[in-house]
């Protein structure tokens, strides 16, 4: 995967819009974008936006990575 910063502020803390990461497979076909903020994360596949993409909140996050198998 090819994963880069579309736009990045100086200020350390996430606001309220966050930090839009663009996800590429290793071809460089655009595969979505990954938006991370305060209230958690969404995927927005393809040209999908932020208001109709799949939100988790940081504490699904936090459950789907506690819950994983460690092998």
């Amino acid at each position: 995967m090819i994963v880069s910063v579309k736009e990045l502020n100086t200020t350390m803390e996430l606001k309220n819009k966050g930090m839009e990461l663009e996800i590429r497979d290793t071809n460089n076909e655009f595969l979505g974008d990954l938006v991370i903020g305060k209230g958690g994360i969404t995927w927005c596949k393809g040209k999908t936006t932020p208001k109709n993409g799949i939100k988790k909140s940081w504490e699904e996050v936090i459950s789907i990575f506690s819950n994983t198998d460690k092998n």
